[in-house]
C-alpha cells in the first residue's frame, strides 16, 4: 500500500494513480516504477485499440484522422529520481509510434478494400448493362437478330438503340449471295424497304449517325465477306465530314476497327488510337442511370426482343432481313403525330441554325480513296443526298447552317463530277417532291418520300443501260 501523506491526483494518467511527493524508500521507488510501467503499457495498448477502431469507421483516403493526445508524463517525471528517467527505462516503442504503425497498415488495407469493392461494382454494372441491353452493349448481342434474318424472320427490339454496325457485320457473315444493289447511309434510309426498288435484289446497309470513317468501315466489311455489289448507292448527309473533335455523339465508335482495317488496306492515314478509343461507350456501360433504365424497361416489358414472323407488332420495332426497319403500331399511332413532328422540326432548327456543317479534309481524302478502290473493283457507285423535311429546309434559309449546307452540296457535286458518278436526290425536298407529311421529324422521311429517290435511281439506271 502506498503512503498517503501529501498525496495528489496526477492528471493525464487516466487511472487515478496517487504518488507521493516526499522522499521514499527504495522499495517505494520500485513500486512507483512498476506502477509507471503498468500505466505506460496500458496507455500504449489503449491507443492501439482506439486507432484500430477508428480505422474501421474512417477509411484512409489520404485523410489524416485525429491522433489521440500524447501522454502527459511531466508531473510523474518531476517526482521520480533521475535514474528512473534513464533511456534504458523507456519502452522501445512509444505509444505514438505504435499508433502510426497501426494506422499505416489499416490505411493500405482499407484503401485496397475500397478499390476492390469499387472495381467489383463497376464490373457488375458493366455486366448488367450488357445483360439487359445486349443489342446495344453485349459482344455478339446482334448475332441472334442476324441469325433470324438468315432464316428469313424479322427480329423484334424495344427500340432502335442497338449496335447497328455490329448487326451489319453479323448479317454479312451469314449472306449466301451478294445483293445486286446495296445502299450505305445513315438512319434517313431506315424505312427503305426492298420493295421500293421494284423487284431488284436489294440490301439496306444503313447505320445510325454515320460519319466519314463509316464509309471505309462498311466497305471493309463488304470486302472481307466478299459482298461488294454490282451497284452501290452511297448517301452523303450534312454532317458526313464533321471532324472527330467536333462531335458530341459516340455511335460511330464500334465501327472504328473496320475503318482502321480499310485504311491499312488502302495505305492511307488513319486517325490516332487515342482519338478513336471507345471512351463514351465505356462510360455508358458503367452508367448506373443507364442500368436503371435498362432494368426498368426489361422488367416492365410485355414482350422481349427475339425472332418473329410478325410483320408489325404493337409495342416492338422490327429489324427486317433486308436491313430496313418497321415501327411499332404504338409509335405510328401515338408518337409520330403531326404535333410531335412540328416540335421536332422547331427543336432542330434552333439547334442547327448557328452550327453550320464542317468539313474534315482528312475525311474527304479517305472518302475519295474508297471511291477509287470501288472503281478498281468494278463497282458502279451512285451518290445520293437525303432530302430534309421542307418545314425545316425552308426555315433555315439565310442562316449560317444554310451556308454550310451549300458548301457540302458543292463538295458533293465536285466529287461526283471528278469521279464521273451519278448524283441523285437532294438536300432540297422540293426538288425531290417530298412534303412535310412524309416525315416524322426534320430528317427522317417515310417510304413514300424514299420511293421518289429510288425511282430516280431506277430511271438513271435505265438511261445508263440505254447508252
Amino acid at each position: 500500500m502506498l503512503p498517503q501523506q501529501h498525496s495528489e491526483f496526477v492528471s493525464g494518467t487516466g487511472n487515478g494513480v496517487f504518488v507521493s511527493g516526499e522522499s521514499e524508500s527504495v522499495g517505494t521507488i520500485d513500486l512507483v516504477q512498476s506502477l509507471r510501467r503498468a500505466v505506460y503499457n496500458k496507455q500504449a495498448s489503449d491507443r492501439t485499440r482506439v486507432a484500430k477502431a477508428a480505422i474501421t469507421y474512417i477509411p484512409a483516403l489520404s485523410i489524416e484522422a485525429a491522433k489521440p493526445a500524447e501522454p502527459k508524463w511531466a508531473a510523474v517525471d518531476a517526482l521520480l529520481p533521475e535514474e528512473l528517467l534513464a533511456d534504458d527505462f523507456i519502452e522501445p516503442v512509444t505509444p505514438i509510434e505504435v499508433e502510426k504503425i497501426t494506422w499505416g497498415i489499416g490505411s493500405i488495407g482499407y484503401t485496397a478494400m475500397f478499390m476492390a469493392v469499387f472495381l467489383v461494382g463497376m464490373c457488375t454494372i458493366w455486366y448488367e448493362n450488357q445483360k439487359f441491353a445486349p443489342e446495344m452493349y453485349a459482344d455478339g448481342g446482334m448475332a441472334p437478330a442476324a441469325e433470324a434474318h438468315a432464316n428469313n424472320q424479322n427480329y423484334a427490339v424495344f427500340d432502335l438503340n442497338i449496335n447497328i454496325r455490329a448487326l451489319r457485320e453479323e448479317q454479312l457473315k451469314r449472306m449466301t449471295k451478294t445483293p445486286d444493289v446495296i445502299i450505305l447511309g445513315a438512319s434517313q434510309w431506315q424505312e427503305a424497304h426492298k420493295n421500293l426498288l421494284r423487284g431488284v435484289d436489294f440490301y439496306n446497309a444503313h447505320i445510325h449517325r454515320d460519319y466519314w470513317e463509316d464509309l471505309p468501315g462498311m466497305v471493309e466489311l463488304l470486302t472481307r465477306y466478299n459482298r461488294l455489289p454490282k451497284k452501290l448507292i452511297i448517301a452523303i448527309r450534312d454532317r458526313q465530314f464533321k471532324p472527330l473533335s467536333a462531335r458530341q455523339d459516340w455511335l460511330w465508335e464500334p465501327g472504328i476497327p473496320n475503318y482502321r482495317a480499310m485504311t491499312q488496306r488502302l495505305g492511307i492515314e488513319t486517325e490516332s488510337y487515342i482519338k478513336t478509343l471507345p471512351y463514351h461507350r465505356a462510360q455508358a456501360l458503367i452508367s448506373l442511370p443507364m442500368l436503371f433504365e435498362n432494368v426498368t424497361r426489361w422488367f416492365n416489358a410485355p414482350v422481349y426482343p427475339g425472332p418473329t414472323i410478325a410483320n408489325r407488332m404493337a409495342t416492338m420495332d422490327l429489324l427486317l432481313p433486308d436491313g430496313s426497319i418497321e415501327w411499332s403500331t404504338q409509335k405510328k399511332a401515338q408518337v409520330f403525330t403531326p404535333q410531335r413532328t412540328a416540335s421536332e422540326v422547331d427543336t432542330f432548327v434552333k439547334a442547327n441554325i448557328n452550327d453550320p456543317p464542317l468539313v474534315d479534309q482528312k475525311g474527304v481524302e479517305a472518302f475519295v480513296a474508297v471511291l477509287d478502290y470501288l472503281k478498281a473493283k468494278g463497282v458502279s457507285v451512285y451518290l445520293v443526298n437525303p432530302p430534309f423535311n421542307p418545314d425545316f429546309y425552308d426555315r433555315i434559309q439565310g442562316t449560317p447552317y444554310a451556308d454550310g449546307l451549300a458548301r457540302i452540296q458543292a463538295l458533293v457535286n465536285t466529287i461526283a463530277t471528278e469521279h464521273d458518278l451519278p448524283l441523285i436526290g437532294s438536300f432540297n425536298p422540293h426538288k425531290v417532291g417530298c412534303t412535310a407529311d412524309m416525315y416524322i421529324d426534320a430528317e427522317h422521311s417515310n417510304p413514300t418520300c424514299l420511293q421518289k429517290i429510288f425511282d430516280e435511281f431506277l430511271a438513271t439506271e435505265t438511261k445508263k443501260d440505254a447508252v
